[in-house]
């Protein structure tokens, strides 16, 4: 796979851009994947399909999350609160925040849409409307219509008759939270439609489902943990066949909240048709928080297909991180066949004739118990000098909810990145103050890196690429317990990107499904859509 380390321009006009409140910035300096097959050529986008805002019952208003996404994400679906076809009395009379934000949600629908259309554009941001269906009995799902011209605000007591609207206008529904129990909200796969449904969502903020013993457990809501029979390893081992995604279902009006999960998309180009025709080849995958590129491919088919029963697999597979890669994992009907350990390989002298990884941190300050949940502002400048600044990710995350502050990229060149952020202690996803911005930079053991911070106080640290080879350095505001941040240790691209081939051979008894799956040592994670072989129709009963 080549890798192409601009995927839009990063633009120019910086200051106007922070003063607009990001009305249009689209700055990124994110790498991004090509990946060929059978003469097609597809490029690798990141986004949000599934949040929430005030528009339903969630926090944050709708423009300041059209903002967010636009700064940060290639795509976005929103996905106001819609309808709950079973919902109950229940204790203290609860039933009324959702009942009432559903509301909000059709009274306000004809907003919304004007909304998407301002902020839509094709080859630049793709938004995609939608909105979101619960079901005690038949699991949640969210509603993506291909064009505003195709969006309509609708209630449904019946799945079926959701699926048939969603058949009629050419939308893709996406069952979210699957792992939940029957009965609580958990996906009835019996039900589900391939057609209308191609891919699952298995992270958010909920959690992982891809099985009941991975990382991120569900432990955010009331509905239990994770039901074995309802993760993604257990429903592919009954024979369900369905694309992966990820994203954040996040209620603090943040898409693309780090940690909470994004969907990546293997298109032609960043349009909606695309977007669309991509999830419904299941060209997708998941990941929870770096935007980790894969390329996953058997045969030379791509992750998602399905493909006639042959004895000998050969895999193709490549995974580049934000971080150091502890492991990449090849993964034959939910059991790991092959690992390989980036993490292992020790780098030499020409480690430095590829970019380094190096992830500024900031937002360690004084925690609740000492009653000090001020918000810190941050304003900070990064420069590269005698090197190159090659490409760089924002890793901000959504909580504190503050509707007049914005995490914001203010400008950005081959040697200078600048941007104004904001920390606090509470409202914290998984108890995580920090935010952070990973720098790609192409140099050598003299290039320096030198942080400069404008608030919340008058800061600085340089240091040169050697010496973070060795270790880490902090910074800090002032004494204890004012904020402080950290500079990490390099990660060099032996530790970060790995391309490898390996084979596998089979008798072809029983169908097979394969996937790949990435672990950074930062706790991020990616896993590609499978690919499935087909069973042998004309088996030898003498192999294997």
């Amino acid at each position: 796979m080549n890798y192409h380390h601009t995927r839009r321009q990063w633009l120019k006009s910086a200051g106007a851009a922070g003063a607009a409140g990001l009305l249009g910035a689209n700055l990124t300096g994110l790498a991004t994947g090509k990946a060929q097959t059978g003469g097609n050529s597809y490029t690798t986008y990141f986004g949000d399909l599934h949040n929430h805002s005030e528009y339903g019952y969630a926090r944050g208003s709708l423009r300041r999350a059209f903002k967010i996404a636009r700064s940060h994400l290639d795509f976005c679906a929103f996905t106001p609160h819609g309808f709950w076809n079973d919902i109950s009395h229940y204790e203290n009379g609860i039933e009324k925040k959702w009942l009432d934000g559903f509301e909000v949600t059709r009274k306000g629908w004809p907003d919304f849409i004007k909304l998407v259309e301002q902020f839509h554009k094709d080859g630049e941001f793709a938004v995609i409307p939608g909105f979101e269906w619960h079901s005690t009995g038949m699991g949640d799902y969210h509603i993506l219509f291909p064009d505003t011209g195709s969006a309509e605000y609708a209630r449904f007591r019946e799945l079926k008759e959701f699926q048939e609207f969603a058949r009629r206008k050419g939308a893709l529904m996406i069952p979210h939270h699957p792992a939940n129990r029957l009965g609580h909200r958990g996906t009835d796969f019996r039900f589900r439609d391939d057609e209308v449904s191609p891919v699952l969502e298995i992270f958010s903020e909920w959690g992982n489902a891809e099985h009941d013993r991975a990382p991120s457990p569900y432990i955010r809501h009331t509905e239990g943990g994770r039901w074995t029979r309802n993760t993604m390893q257990h429903l592919l081992a009954q024979g369900y066949r369905f694309g992966i995604v990820a994203s954040t279902d996040d209620h603090l009006g943040f898409p693309g909240a780090y940690r909470e999960g994004l969907a990546a998309v293997m298109a032609e180009d960043l349009s909606r048709k695309s977007i669309f025709e991509a999830i419904r080849a299941r060209r997708t995958y998941a990941v929870s928080g770096d935007r980790i590129l894969l390329d996953f491919k058997c045969n030379e088919e791509l992750m998602g297909q399905e493909i006639p029963y042959c004895r000998e697999r050969e895999f193709s597979i490549s995974a580049e991180g934000w971080d150091q890669v502890d492991r990449i994992e090849l993964l034959k009907n939910n059991r790991v066949i092959k690992r390989d350990f980036p993490m292992d390989r020790v780098p030499g002298s020409g480690s430095w004739d590829n970019p380094v990884l190096t992830r500024f941190e900031y937002g360690w300050g004084p925690w609740p118990a000492l009653d000090m949940t001020r918000v810190c502002d941050w304003v900070i400048n990064i420069s590269v000098e005698n090197g190159k600044l090659d490409g760089f990710q924002p890793c901000f995350q959504s909580g504190p909810l503050e509707e007049e502050r914005l995490d914001q990229i203010i400008s950005s060149s081959d040697h200078h990145l600048k941007l104004n952020s904001y920390t606090a202690l509470r409202q914290q996803f998984e108890d995580y103050s920090t935010k952070a911005v990973v720098l790609r930079i192409k140099g050598g053991p003299e290039t320096t890196v030198k942080v400069e911070l404008e608030a919340p106080t008058s800061v600085s640290l340089t240091m040169k690429l050697g010496e973070l080879a060795e270790s880490n350095e902090m910074l800090f505001t002032g004494d204890f317990p004012r904020e402080s941040a950290m500079l990490h240790r390099l990660v060099f691209q032996e530790n970060y990107k790995s391309e490898f081939t390996c084979m596998d051979e089979d008798n072809g008894k029983k169908d097979d499904w394969y996937y790949m799956r990435a672990v950074q040592a930062n706790e991020q994670y990616a896993w590609s859509s499978p690919v499935w072989i087909n069973k042998n129709k004309h088996q030898n009963p003498d192999f294997g």
